[in-house]
C-alpha cells in the first residue's frame, strides 16, 4: 500500500492498523514532510495549538532493582555504592522542596525491601500531609513484583494502593512487549501478558493509567508494531489509558550499547518521525502524546511539538532519573521558562487537571503563576 494513502486514511478519520503502521515505519525520507504534516493535523484537530503541562514533580523511592535491564543504567544491586531505599520523611522533604506542584509521580524498582505496606504506608503518609496532590506512578512491574511477593492478587494490590492514595498508575516497564527482547534484557522482569493483566487490573479498579514504548534500542519494526497493536487493543477495551509516551532510548552507560545489532541514534528524526507514527496510530485511541523533555532536552522536545506530541512530562526531576546529555544536566523547568520555549515554538502552553488532563479553567482575572524552584 502506498503510504501517501495511508496518511490519506488518517485524515480522513480512520484508524491505520499496525501493518499500515509498519509501512510508515518502513517508508523513506521523502516522506517525512508527509508525516509530520499529518500527525500534526490530527493533534490540532484535537488539541488546537494547546500544549498541556501538569506543575509536577518526579521522585524515585528507591534504585535498587533485581530486575537489572540492560537498557537501564539507574538499577543498583542491595548494598552497592549509590543504592538508596528512601524513608517517608525523605519523600516529604523532597515533596516540600519542589514548591508549587499539583503532581507527584513515584518510581523505583523491584527492591526485595518494599513491601506492600512500605507503599500504602508511603502514598498515606504523602496524602495526609499533601491531601491535594494528585499521585501517580508504580509501574505494572513494580506492582506484579510487590503483589507476588506478598502472595497476593494483582487487582487485591490494585485495591490497596488505590484506597492508600495513589490517583494513576505509570505504564512505564512496557519496554518492548515482546518476550523474546523482554527475556533478552530483564529476566526478572514480567512479561507481555502480565504487563497487561496490570493494566487491565487498574483500570478495572478505577485507576486510569498512561502507556509507554522505549524505542531506539535493538528492537525492530516488526515488534514496535505489534507493541502498539497490544497497546490500542487494551484502550479499545477498557478506555483507561489517558497517554501515550514513546520514550527515545539514551544509551549512556547500559549493557545494551555492547550488543552488535544496536546502532546509536543520528539525529532527532527518527524520534519525530516515531511521535508522528503513534499520533496517526492511535488517533482518537490515546488522544495525549506525551514527551519526556529530560530524553531529549528542550530543543528537541519543542520539536516534537509539530510532529504529534501535545503533552509534557515532569517539570522537575531527582538526580537519579535517567537524563540524556540534551538535557544539560538540568533537574527543573520554571513554568515561565516552559510558557515562553513553548510560545516561541508557535504554541499555547496550558496547565492541565492532573486528573482528566483537560486545560484548567482559566480565571478572568490573570494571576501571577508560582514557579518551579
Amino acid at each position: 500500500m502506498d503510504p501517501k494513502v495511508i496518511l490519506e486514511t488518517a485524515l480522513h478519520r480512520e484508524e491505520i492498523s499496525a501493518i499500515e503502521a509498519l509501512l510508515l515505519m518502513q517508508a523513506g525520507d521523502s516522506l517525512r514532510p508527509d508525516l509530520f504534516e499529518t500527525a500534526d493535523v490530527l493533534t490540532q484537530r484535537f488539541h488546537a495549538r494547546n500544549v498541556t503541562y501538569v506543575r509536577s514533580k518526579l521522585i524515585h523511592y528507591t534504585n535498587i532493582c533485581r530486575a537489572e535491564c540492560a537498557f537501564c543504567p539507574f538499577w543498583r544491586k542491595k548494598g552497592q555504592r549509590g543504592a538508596f531505599l528512601l524513608s517517608a520523611d525523605e519523600v516529604l522533604r523532597q515533596i516540600r522542596d519542589a514548591g508549587a506542584v499539583r503532581q507527584i509521580d513515584l518510581q523505583g524498582g523491584l527492591n526485595p525491601d518494599v513491601t506492600l505496606d512500605y507503599l500504602t504506608g508511603l502514598l498515606r503518609t504523602i496524602k495526609e500531609e499533601h491531601p491535594n496532590l494528585h499521585l501517580h506512578g508504580l509501574s505494572p512491574s513494580e506492582i506484579y513484583y510487590v503483589a507476588k511477593r506478598s502472595r497476593a492478587g494483582v487487582f487485591e494490590v490494585v485495591k490497596k494502593l488505590r484506597a492508600a492514595g495513589l490517583d494513576s498508575l505509570s505504564g512505564d516497564s512496557a519496554d518492548i512487549l515482546n518476550d523474546k527482547l523482554r527475556k533478552k534484557f530483564a529476566t526478572e522482569k514480567l512479561r507481555s501478558g502480565d504487563w497487561v493483566d496490570v493494566m487491565r487490573a487498574a483500570h478495572r479498579a478505577g485507576l486510569p493509567t498512561t502507556a509507554t514504548l522505549l524505542f531506539g534500542h535493538i528492537e525492530d519494526e516488526i515488534q514496535i508494531g505489534e507493541h502498539l497493536d497490544i497497546i490500542k487493543n487494551l484502550q479499545r477495551e477498557t478506555g483507561g489509558i489517558v497517554a501515550f509516551e514513546p520514550i527515545p532510548f539514551v544509551p549512556a552507560n547500559t549493557a545494551v550499547v555492547k550488543d552488535r545489532k544496536f546502532k546509536p541514534r543520528e539525529g532527532i528524526e527518527p524520534v519525530l518521525k516515531m511521535v508522528a507514527i503513534c499520533r496517526i496510530f492511535f488517533a482518537r485511541t490515546i488522544r495525549h502524546i506525551q514527551i519526556d523533555w529530560t530524553k531529549l532536552g528542550w530543543p528537541d522536545t519543542l520539536r516534537t511539538l509539530g510532529a504529534g506530541a501535545n503533552d509534557l512530562g515532569p517539570l522537575s526531576v531527582d538526580a537519579a532519573e535517567i537524563r540524556a546529555p540534551e538535557s544539560n544536566g538540568k533537574l527543573t523547568t520554571p513554568v515561565t521558562t516552559l510558557k515562553s520555549m513553548v510560545q516561541k515554538a508557535g504554541r499555547i502552553a496550558v496547565e492541565r487537571d492532573p486528573f482528566s488532563r483537560r486545560p484548567l479553567p482559566r480565571l478572568g482575572v490573570r494571576q501571577e503563576e508560582p514557579a518551579l524552584v
